[in-house]
């Protein structure tokens, strides 16, 4: 037994001393960087992101404080995982912001942060010299996942989507009496701002996405789990649309892109590009189907395009009931009866008839098979407004500031840092 461990002992004392090192000569860089920026009376405002894949999330947010006139009053930085730094520092280069960018490893060590903003709820903040503690979340509430790990003796400021958010926020702190009084902002979702100031027409869309203009067409977008539709039925999904004679868009999300894999138990057997490369390599060449072998595809003219949204729990679901697109659901029950309660104690009965934890699916079709896919969508082919007002429901809880989120954020932030709108 014991020569079986001794393995895993070195592998996590190794890591151990790997981040240690890593957030230390990172640490080092960023606060001697910060020093600099507060000798010529600069602000300094901290992004961080646990990958690249979470920069959307922020991207307009950052462009906004980058445009205004009084950015010169602020300096940026970035951190993410070490072996996302080079990726990130080229997204930060397409949207000419060249700020130097660290290891997530460094957070804890930073002391002469002003603002540090982070969209995951469980992050690592500073332990000194931090005024402002921020937490914008990366997604609406969708798995009943948003307050299992919440860093609450960290955060003190939260920027809230919607009423969805808030509620859902609000009913949690009554259970949890340790979680302190926290300075709670109504702003909206930066990264849904895409889909009110850059949306495209039907046929547009089409054009772009090279597919045909006047067939039907369904956008796949499910989640990523070893318990998500395209773990389980991937393919099967993918061909019975095309079987029906419509055209696909595949969105997967972007985990499925990334080039480390997870190792956690969890995660580590989800999709990945390396496995379905042959598969998506095929997809893609068919008229019929959008499947790009990279995470290239316009998710702005992916959902224009789309007729039917269809997708299991992943929370892009709100982004369809936003457009008002018609709602397939395709039911993962190992993720109510498995996943939730074993990863996060979470009762998988309960978050199944929650909208913070099932995506809205009761404002759409349910199915569990491809048979059951095919009449799903007769029917909104003959009635497209079928759960419409379903949708409105939903749509109304989802968004402060639809549009303007973005810029409501960055102004948010100048103001709690003091900076005067010029």
């Amino acid at each position: 037994m014991c020569c079986m461990m001794a393995p895993l002992f070195f592998r996590v004392l190794f890591r151990k001393g790997y981040v240690l090192w890593n957030g230390s000569r990172n640490a080092l860089c960023l606060n001697a960087r910060m020093l600099w920026a507060k000798l010529r009376g600069r602000g300094t405002l901290v992004f961080n992101f646990n990958s690249v894949t979470q920069l959307p999330h922020l991207e307009p947010v950052i462009i906004k404080l980058r445009d205004h006139a009084n950015s010169k009053r602020l300096s940026f930085f970035i951190l993410t995982a070490p072996s996302d730094i080079a990726e990130m520092k080229r997204k930060l280069a397409n949207i000419r912001l060249y700020t130097p960018v660290f290891s997530i490893y460094s957070s804890r060590l930073l002391l002469l942060c002003d603002f540090f903003l982070s969209v995951d709820q469980c992050t690592i903040y500073p332990f000194l010299g931090c005024r402002i503690r921020a937490c914008s979340f990366h997604g609406q509430p969708s798995k009943g996942n948003t307050y299992p790990r919440f860093n609450y003796k960290r955060i003190n400021t939260l920027f809230f989507y919607g009423p969805l958010m808030r509620d859902h926020y609000m009913e949690t702190k009554q259970t949890e009496p340790a979680w302190p009084d926290i300075d709670c902002y109504d702003i909206g979702q930066p990264l849904s701002d895409r889909l009110f100031n850059n949306r495209l027409d039907k046929v547009t869309a089409r054009h772009r996405l090279a597919i045909e203009t006047d067939r039907f067409t369904v956008l796949y977008a499910p989640s990523f789990e070893y318990c998500s539709s395209m773990a389980t039925h991937g393919t099967k999904i993918i061909d019975a649309i095309m079987d029906i004679g419509l055209t696909v868009i595949v969105k997967p999300h972007p985990a499925f892109y990334l080039r480390n894999r997870f190792s956690d138990e969890f995660n580590r057997d989800i999709p990945n590009i390396r496995d379905w490369y042959a598969q998506v390599e095929r997809y893609d060449s068919m008229p019929q189907c959008v499947f790009r072998k990279d995470d290239s595809l316009d998710a702005v003219a992916a959902i224009s395009a789309a007729d039917i949204m269809l997708t299991d729990y992943s929370g892009v679901a709100f982004d369809g009931i936003l457009l008002d697109l018609c709602m397939i659901y395709w039911d993962c029950p190992l993720l109510y009866s498995e996943y939730l309660p074993r990863r996060y104690g979470i009762d998988g009965n309960r978050a199944r008839n929650n909208l913070a934890c099932n995506v809205g699916r009761d404002a759409g079709i349910v199915v569990h098979n491809v048979e059951e896919l095919a009449e799903a969508i007769a029917v909104y082919r003959k009635n497209s407004r079928y759960k419409a007002q379903d949708r409105e429901e939903v749509r109304e809880r989802l968004l402060y500031n639809p549009g303007i989120a973005a810029e409501a954020m960055a102004r948010k932030i100048e103001e709690i840092m003091g900076i005067n709108n010029d």
